[in-house]
């Protein structure tokens, strides 16, 4: 989707996809009606919300999430911005024919297919877009071939959550316990998430469990509530910036999801004892 105004801040091109970061500036009322003759993927890795909406097809209106699907050759309609704002969003754009090729050859989107696009929660394609956004703003060896390699992940990807019988297969517990495959892929999860802290609806959406099961099972999988689990991933990142960073608290802060320096740093005492100012001094003396 093009806006009026945006800015390409850096880009890369192989045969059949194109991957670019973009800074997108939405103006007040602003509104856009359009069709791509392509397969767009955007990621927003600011998960803070955005005031438009649109709907694809005749499909409800939705806002957009942080991972949006666009399906070629399909109308794709905004509502009037409500204010001025700033976007920034990882966009790959997949060639018509390679696409259908790679990943599949279809064009019945039902409206729960479309509606799911908006905002989808597939961690492996999130993940696999934050690296070709890194290898478009800063190439490095062969960045030509994984940017390939990681575009037909993608588009793999896609199929399996998208085709029928391509979901993943809902998590089932032993008695009680989660499998060390289900931990690793909660703690990958919760590791990955930036500028915020991921909330348990989340977690279970990537794990294909109810938030109720999955506290449960969680901790008597691991003699630990999710929501410490969560709590002490925060805790070692921000002991991380404030080692290894001369950021002020605000922008420490805002990395990991905090809504203001003074909320994060009445948490960093509480689990801590100590202020995130008192143990950066006490590091560097």
């Amino acid at each position: 989707m093009t806006v009026k105004a945006c800015h390409i801040s850096a880009s890369m091109g192989v045969d059949d996809v194109n991957v670019q970061l973009i800074d997108y500036k939405w103006s007040a009322n602003e509104q856009i009606s359009e069709c791509e003759n392509r397969y767009i993927l955007r990621y927003r890795p600011d998960p803070r919300p955005i005031s438009v909406a649109a709907h694809l097809k005749h499909g409800r209106l939705q806002t957009f999430g942080q991972l949006m699907f666009f399906p070629a050759c399909t109308a794709v309609e905004t509502t009037p911005a409500k204010a001025s704002e700033r976007s920034r969003s990882i966009v790959c754009m997949f060639d018509y024919e390679w696409f259908r090729r790679i990943s599949f050859d279809r064009d019945d989107w039902n409206d729960n297919d479309l509606a799911e696009c908006y905002d989808m929660k597939n961690f492996s394609i999130e993940q696999a877009v934050r690296r070709l956004g890194m290898e478009a703003e800063c190439p490095g060896f062969a960045s030509h071939l994984m940017v390939e390699s990681l575009a037909q992940s993608v588009a793999v990807d896609l199929a399996r959550h998208f085709l029928p019988g391509g979901r993943a297969k809902r998590v089932r517990t032993q008695e009680g316990r989660l499998s060390l495959r289900e931990l690793n892929r909660i703690y990958d999860y919760v590791e990955s998430v930036v500028n915020r802290s991921p909330t348990t609806e989340e977690i279970s959406k990537q794990c294909g469990i109810s938030s109720a099961h999955l506290r449960r099972s969680f901790k008597h999988s691991t003699g630990d509530t999710l929501h410490q689990y969560v709590t002490n991933v925060r805790l070692r990142k921000a002991r991380s910036l404030l080692a290894e960073s001369d950021l002020p608290l605000k922008e420490v802060a805002y990395r990991l999801g905090f809504a203001s320096s003074s909320t994060f740093s009445s948490t960093f005492r509480k689990i801590s004892g100590e202020t995130p100012s008192g143990f950066r001094t006490r590091l560097q003396n």
